[in-house]
């Protein structure tokens, strides 16, 4: 039993690490949408399509055998926080440069940890250690600039939602899997109607960024973020996720926004370096479970 749920949280990490990396290929498409679109309109159309792609399922299985109402529900309270963090990271990206937008965005593990520490009062040392390393290499490789201002406010609220969906979906995530993200995103309603009032003119490169955000960063990202808290607690699932600006990096160098810095190099190791020190906190403490 111990091999078998070992192999569980294994497959968890590499999940959550499946998450990270298809996050970390949106902020580039992010910036291009919203330079496009109004950010509810991008938050609205994102989702919707997200959650149309979803519908034929859904309706199958009504005609077959019925929905799981509970899980729907779920995953429409989780996806509350979902688009409002989308909408005020959208709105703040706008405003704010990208090397700051993942910097405050990250920041969601530090809220993640002070609920593990301060409401479950689940929390170690080797939890810590891992944040500390996490957020200073985090610092070292966005290496963030060009101030706060609305733009910071907007994302730093939005790094709030994100802490909280991480939390919720910890506490949820073994609901019925298709229901609960169709449920997660139609919570985009409602951002429908101030959208409707802002006018839907999307034109095709905005439809292009949209619909792999919408299939590749919404359904496949939330699919593997679900899968993975559920072997994996929702603290070292904030540290697994901040390997996002690692890969956003990576990203850019690849397709030659960016170059590659001692900087980087250096925040990447230590963001890895956190990653590891999380792993052993996590298998500690499933072998403390084990032994009692």
């Amino acid at each position: 039993m111990y091999i078998k749920q070992k192999r569980y949280k294994i497959l968890g990490f590499f999940s959550l690490v499946s998450t990270t990396l298809l996050w970390g290929t949106s902020f580039a498409f992010i910036k291009l949408s919203v330079g496009l679109i109004n950010p509810l309109t991008y938050t609205f159309t994102r989702t919707t399509l997200a959650s149309l792609i979803l519908l034929p399922i859904i309706l199958y299985r009504v005609l077959a055998r019925g929905i799981d109402y509970k899980s729907l529900w779920y995953g429409f309270i989780v996806g509350l926080t979902y688009s409002t963090g989308l909408a005020l990271q959208g709105a703040g990206t706008a405003y704010i440069e990208p090397s700051m937008s993942a910097f405050i965005t990250g920041l969601a593990t530090i809220h993640v940890h002070l609920y593990s520490a301060l409401i479950k009062k689940k929390y170690s040392r080797l939890d810590l250690a891992a944040l500390v390393s996490a957020i200073i290499g985090l610092y070292v490789l966005t290496t963030p600039s060009g101030g706060l201002g609305l733009g910071g406010v907007l994302i730093f609220a939005g790094s709030i939602m994100w802490a909280l969906q991480i939390i919720l979906i910890s506490r949820y995530g073994y609901s019925s899997i298709v229901e609960f993200l169709f449920g997660t995103f139609i919570a985009s309603v409602l951002y429908g109607q101030p959208s409707l009032l802002a006018g839907l003119n999307l034109t095709l490169e905005a439809w292009i960024y949209i619909s792999y955000l919408a299939i590749a960063c919404s359904i496949g990202a939330t699919l593997f973020q679900v899968l993975g808290q559920r072997y994996i607690s929702e603290s070292t699932a904030a540290i697994v996720f901040l390997l996002e600006p690692v890969f956003a990096t990576i990203f850019s160098i690849l397709i030659g926004i960016e170059y590659i810095t001692m900087y980087k190099v250096v925040g990447g190791g230590l963001i890895l370096l956190s990653l590891y020190i999380s792993t052993i906190a996590e298998l500690k403490s499933h072998s403390e479970k084990r032994s009692k």
